[in-house]
C-alpha cells in the first residue's frame, strides 16, 4: 500500500528579533540555529546576528556581525545603538563645511571599522608623545626599526645556544662554568620566550636571589651578554637596546682587594719548591700570577713562546686576553730569576688548563701559610695575586696608568681599587722575593706560624 501522504505544514513563522534600543534608535539582534557535525556526532549550535546601518561614503550600508554569545551580541548591539544615537544628534547641529567634513571622516574611517570618537584620542595622545615630529614620519621610523620580526625563542633555547656558542669560541672551564651556574639558573625561573622578560622582572630575579652586591653583578653581567647575543642572533630587535641592559647595577660599592703579605707568598714558593711535599707546578704559577699580575684564564692559556727571555716581555696576545686586547707586561728582574730554570720549554705553561690551577689553589689552601677563618679554613682570596701585585706594583712605581697598561685594566680602576693599599716596605720586600740558589746572601722571608 502506498504510504499516506503527510499533512503539509503551514508557513514557518520567523522569530521576531530581539533588540536593543538608545533613545529612538533601535538595532535588532536575530537568533538562528544550524547544525554541525562535531567528533562524527551532529550538534546544534545558535548564532546572534546584529544588523545595523551606517554611512559608506554617501551611502547607507548594511552591516552584519555574528556572536556565539546572547550576551555579547546584546551588549555589541547596545554599543552600536549608542553611538549612532550619540552620532545622529549631534549631526543635526552639524551644517556646511562641518557636516561635510564629519561625513569624510566617517568615510574614510569605514574599512577600519574604528569610531570617530576613539580615532580622535589616539591622535591627540599620539601628537603628544610626538615631540614635534610627524606623526607620518614616525610611524615610518618605528617601521624601518623594527622591520623583519624577531625569531621566537624561550629562554632556556637561547641559553643553550650561547653556550653552545662560548664552547665552540675555546672559552676557559672556568668561565663556562660560571655561566652555566648563571644562566641555567635564569633560564629554570624565566619559563618563557626571551622577548617576555623585561627589565624589571629581571630586577625582581636579582633581589630574590639574596646574593651580595658582587654576586648580584656577576649574575647580572651574564645575563647582559645573553640579551646581546640573543640581539646578535635576531632573537630580539636589533635596533633597540635590551631590557637586561636597563637593569641597574647593584649597590655597594664592595670591598676592598684582599692581598697576601710578602711572607706569605714567600712561604708558599719555598714550599712549593721543597723535595718532599713540593710542586713545580704550583711554583710556577705562584711566580708567575704574583710578579707579572696576569689573570687566572690568561696563565691556562700562555705558552712558552709567549715568554719572551730575550726582551724580557710576556707577549699576552687578543686570544689569550680576557678584554681581547693584545698587551706586554713585563718580565721583572725577580720574576726572571724564577723562570730561568724553564728556559727552552715549549707547549702550554700549564698542562691541564682550569684543572691544573684548581689543583694549586688546593696546595696553597692546604700549605698551612695562608689566614683562616673562625673555621679554621684557609682563606685564599679571590684574585689573590693579581690583586697583590697592582697593590705593591703601584706603590712601588707610585705610576697607576703604568700599572694599569701592565694588567689590561683602567687608570681609574687602578686608583680606585689599589691606591695606598700596602706599606711602600712590603712592596721591596714582595718584589725581592727570589730563588734561594739565586741570591745565597738573601734572606729569605720566614714562614709566619
Amino acid at each position: 500500500m502506498p504510504n499516506p501522504k503527510k499533512p503539509r505544514r503551514g508557513p514557518r513563522r520567523r522569530k521576531r528579533p530581539l533588540t536593543e534600543k538608545v533613545g529612538d534608535v533601535e538595532v535588532p539582534v536575530y537568533t538562528e540555529s544550524y547544525c554541525k557535525i562535531v567528533r562524527g556526532r551532529r550538534r546544534r549550535y545558535q548564532r546572534f546576528t546584529v544588523a545595523h546601518y551606517r554611512l559608506d561614503g554617501e551611502k547607507r550600508k548594511r552591516f552584519r556581525q555574528s556572536f556565539a554569545s546572547l550576551q555579547d551580541a546584546r551588549f555589541e548591539a547596545n554599543r552600536i545603538a549608542t553611538a549612532i544615537a550619540n552620532s545622529e544628534a549631534e549631526v543635526l547641529k552639524l551644517k556646511g563645511v562641518a557636516l561635510a567634513a564629519y561625513l569624510h571622516a566617517q568615510s574614510a574611517l569605514a574599512p577600519l571599522g574604528t569610531p570617530l570618537t576613539v580615532c580622535v584620542d589616539e591622535y591627540v595622545a599620539a601628537k603628544q608623545h610626538a615631540a614635534g615630529v610627524s606623526l607620518i614620519d614616525a610611524v615610518k621610523e618605528y617601521s624601518q626599526r623594527h622591520a623583519g620580526a624577531p625569531v621566537r625563542k624561550t629562554v632556556a633555547e637561547v641559553v643553550t645556544d650561547f653556550i653552545g656558542k662560548k664552547q665552540a669560541d675555546g672559552m676557559s672551564v672556568r668561565y663556562l662554568r660560571s655561566l652555566r651556574s648563571h644562566l641555567n639558573r635564569f633560564a629554570k625561573h624565566f619559563q618563557m620566550p626571551i622577548g617576555a622578560v623585561t627589565a624589571s622582572l629581571i630586577e625582581d630575579w636579582l633581589a630574590a636571589t639574596k646574593r651580595g652586591p658582587r654576586t648580584r653583578k656577576n649574575l647580572r653581567n651574564s645575563v647582559v651578554t645573553l640579551f646581546r647575543f640573543a640581539k646578535r642572533k635576531r632573537y630580539l630587535p636589533r635596533t633597540l637596546v635590551t631590557e637586561a641592559e636597563h637593569v641597574g647595577r647593584p649597590p655597594g660599592r664592595g670591598g676592598k682587594p684582599r692581598v697576601l703579605r710578602p711572607e706569605q707568598l714567600a712561604g708558599l714558593l719555598e714550599l712549593a719548591g721543597s723535595p718532599e711535599k713540593g710542586s713545580e707546578e704550583a711554583q710556577l704559577y705562584f711566580a708567575l700570577a704574583g710578579f707579572s699580575g696576569l689573570r687566572r684564564c690568561e696563565l691556562v692559556r700562555l705558552d712558552w713562546q709567549d715568554i719572551e727571555f730575550l726582551r724580557a716581555k710576556i707577549d699576552v696576545g687578543r686570544d689569550k686576553a680576557k678584554t681581547a686586547s693584545r698587551r706586554r707586561p713585563p718580565i721583572l728582574p725577580n720574576l726572571a730569576e724564577w723562570l730561568a730554570p724553564f728556559r727552552g720549554r715549549t707547549g702550554r705553561v700549564f698542562k691541564g688548563g682550569e684543572h691544573a690551577v684548581d689543583r694549586i689553589v688546593a696546595f696553597a689552601k692546604a700549605s698551612g701559610v695562608l689566614d683562616t677563618d673562625s673555621d679554621g679554613n684557609a682563606i685564599w682570596p679571590r684574585n689573590a695575586l693579581r690583586d697583590s701585585y697592582a697593590s705593591y706594583r703601584l706603590e712601588q712605581i707610585k705610576n697607576a696608568p703604568q700599572v694599569a697598561l701592565e694588567m689590561g685594566n683602567s687608570p681609574q680602576v687602578i686608583f680606585k681599587n689599589y691606591l695606598e693599599l700596602v706599606d711602600e716596605r712590603d712592596a721591596e720586600k714582595w718584589f725581592a722575593i727570589v730563588p734561594p740558589a739565586a741570591a745565597p746572601n738573601v734572606v729569605q722571608m720566614k714562614r709566619r706560624q
